[in-house]
């Protein structure tokens, strides 16, 4: 028999203290991860709304400066759809990649709301008054954003909003949504409640931690 020493297993405890272990690890990693991939999707909105503009500014070029116009603010934006696309030539752009997250299944990229011009922006030029948006209610939930938000707090009244490269540049052209999340107490990209990513009128896009009704123009 040679003289090595017999081999030696790993204790119960010693196991439990590396399972211990690892669940703390996990626990503090999880975290960090899930924050990493919410601002990657963060980024990838940015990423939509500003060739979003890009789109805009090119149909501007063609049509005597005015932007791509919509009935509402709010879906369905087939109208809208219809005018970016010879632009745009991609309908991912018009899809944030956190609304799957937040199990907003009417505002993904699919068939039927491809078909039925449900996207997941806010677009703010549009030629009909706000008191005639769909009701409050799927498929978007923007009936009280028309109505309530653009309406009375931010002042505007029931009024058109049709817009063009004469506008300030601090107008916002088009936004993430904000309405259902805030009623139930979620931030969008993990932010605050209303915290969204916008699109202004020059073209550049940026996030907005404060809630979204304090800073709309």
């Amino acid at each position: 028999m040679s003289g090595s020493s017999p081999r030696r297993a790993f204790t119960l405890i010693e196991l439990l203290v590396v399972i211990a272990i690892i669940a703390i690890l996990a626990a503090i990693l999880f975290p960090v991860f899930a924050r990493a991939r919410e601002q990657a999707r963060k980024t990838s909105c940015l990423s939509n709304l500003k060739q979003i503009g890009l789109a805009c500014h090119m149909y501007a070029q063609d049509y005597d400066e005015l932007f791509p116009v919509d009935n509402h603010i709010c879906n369905p934006h087939l109208r809208f759809v219809n005018q970016v696309m010879p632009y745009m030539k991609n309908m991912q752009i018009l899809y944030c990649p956190s609304a799957r997250r937040m199990g907003m299944n009417y505002l993904v990229d699919t068939p039927a709301n491809e078909a039925a011009g449900n996207i997941s922006y806010y677009y703010y030029s549009f030629d009909q008054l706000p008191s005639t948006a769909p009701p409050p209610g799927p498929p978007d939930y923007l009936g009280w954003v028309d109505r309530m938000f653009y309406s009375v707090q931010c002042g505007y009244g029931d009024t058109t909003r049709v817009m063009s490269e004469m506008w300030d540049t601090d107008y916002w052209m088009a936004s993430d949504w904000f309405c259902k999340p805030v009623s139930l107490g979620h931030g969008i990209h993990g932010g605050q409640f209303g915290s969204i990513n916008v699109l202004y009128l020059d073209g550049h896009a940026k996030y907005c931690a404060k809630q979204a009704s304090l800073q709309f123009k």
